[in-house]
């Protein structure tokens, strides 16, 4: 047999092989078994790399929601776009999917701009008013404002349902204050020796760095952690990750997942209201119901509540909406272009600290009615505020934000004389220690606002290792 007829023949084979793998891999697919057709895209993938919708499809079985894995299936994603440009040429169904999944994540994950750029291309390729209103969204973030309004009246021209009260508001409300311009200024016993940890210590192990350096103040703290230990969180973000850093080393930890938008401590405040079932404005009550996960009853999260034996609280902000003309706290249903409209229907101000203390408090009480012998860790989120209607700069805005919510943690913990309370700074761990160290922010997707997953582990490792037996 020829040399040329050998390499036929491997090569038939070598076909053959891929297309079994490929014809099994997409039956995973039909099957709904996306462990198994992860497996089967990332062997097809190896044996023939140019395949381009074997590597979007797998990009998306990779996606697990983490900002990881998300920007993982991001970097995937647009490297097909720009080695495929005619992709952007051609608006089939399939070419407008992959843009717009790109798109999405980007706006997830960052960055904007490459969102912005591809998001305007989808618009026009598809010319769908769920595509301009994509648009409308990204461009607001990244202040093209004047074009977000525009693409949000065109999403209305190509579909009469987002012809609705909350986007005939946010227009009229914007076309009024486009021409603002940015906006405006708000008018607004024995010495302790302690002593700033060296560069060494920074650059050093991070778990001995917080215990060192950071939390040493807890050194003679109650140990009381043991993996029997049931934990409760709730707050911003940053709680979640707490939660899933705890679940993930063995402890038992439930964190009461709420939108974003109850991260404020007035709406902390509420939300007790509306488990105790106080009368509380039905608006609000129809916003909270609206933001939590499917299932929550007040039932069900105050059973959780009486079976926990640490209460993890994490505070957000200090900033939210109010009512201009009686004060009050209000929780609106904004959109990222509707937002900067409901600053000028409502009051956008940072919280003084009495008022945050007041709501803590009152947020610790009701739990220790359900559960009286419950310990309270309190810790402020370094995840920082993302959009002000107060300052232009939002840096100055989230340093105050910040400041405001890490004095309300220190006069809950210090003077207002609870039983069993410690401050836990996680806060400190990322902003100090993040300052003199890289990869504290951005190391998984790239975002500046997103905490790193390990940094968040060795936070909870020093916890655990700060409230447990030796």
């Amino acid at each position: 047999m020829s040399t040329t007829a050998t390499a036929l023949d491997n090569h038939s084979q070598y076909q053959s092989i891929v297309g079994q793998i490929r014809t099994l891999a997409y039956k995973y697919i039909e099957d709904k078994d996306f462990v198994s057709a992860q497996l089967a895209f990332q062997k097809l993938l190896e044996l023939d790399p140019k395949d381009i919708n074997a590597r979007f499809i797998y990009a998306q079985l990779i996606d697990d929601g983490s900002h990881k894995k998300r920007a993982e299936a991001r970097d995937m994603m647009l490297a097909i776009l720009d080695e495929n440009p005619e992709i952007f040429e051609q608006a089939t169904e399939g070419n407008l999917h992959l843009i717009r999944s790109a798109a999405v994540r980007c706006s997830h994950v960052g960055p904007f701009t490459r969102s912005m750029e591809l998001f305007r291309k989808l618009a026009a390729a598809s010319n769908e008013a769920a595509d301009y209103f994509s648009l409308s969204e990204i461009l607001t973030q990244n202040n093209e404002f004047e074009e977000a309004v525009a693409a949000l009246e065109k999403a209305i021209k190509l579909n009469p349902a987002y012809d609705n009260p909350l986007n005939r508001e946010t227009l009229e409300l914007a076309r009024t204050n486009a021409k603002k311009g940015k906006v405006k200024d708000a008018k607004a016993g024995r010495a302790k020796v302690g002593r700033y940890p060296e560069t060494k210590d920074f650059l050093g192990d991070l778990q001995t760095l917080i215990t060192s350096h950071i939390a040493v103040n807890l050194a003679a703290a109650p140990k009381f952690l043991d993996k029997s230990t049931r934990f409760f969180t709730m707050g911003s973000c940053f709680a979640r990750n707490l939660s899933k850093s705890l679940n993930d080393s063995g402890y038992n930890s439930h964190h009461m997942e709420i939108s974003e938008y109850i991260n404020t401590t007035f709406a902390n405040r509420v939300f007790v209201d509306w488990l105790r079932g106080a009368k509380i404005d039905p608006e609000i009550r129809e916003r909270i119901v609206e933001l939590l996960p499917p299932g929550s009853s007040p039932e069900n999260t105050l059973a959780v509540i009486k079976q926990a034996d640490v209460f993890i609280l994490t505070l957000g902000v200090a900033a939210a909406f109010f009512d201009r003309e009686t004060g009050a706290f209000v929780l609106p249903r904004p959109t990222a272009l509707n937002s900067r409209a409901l600053a000028e229907k409502y009051k956008f101000r940072t919280a003084s600290v009495q008022e945050n203390v007041d709501n803590v408090l009152y947020l610790i009480e009701f739990i220790r009615s359900i559960r009286p012998d419950i310990k309270v860790i309190v810790t402020v989120s370094p995840v920082p505020l993302l959009t002000s209607f107060e300052y232009e700069s939002v840096v100055q805005a989230d340093c105050l934000s910040k400041s405001t919510m890490r004095l309300v943690a220190h006069e809950v913990v210090n003077n207002s004389n609870l039983a069993d309370i410690w401050y836990w700074p996680s806060f400190e761990v990322f902003r100090w220690a993040g300052s003199n160290a890289s990869s504290f922010f951005a190391a998984d997707d790239g975002a500046a606002w997103h905490v790193s997953e390990d940094k968040v582990s060795a936070t909870v490792r020093a916890f655990v290792q700060t409230f447990s037996p030796a």
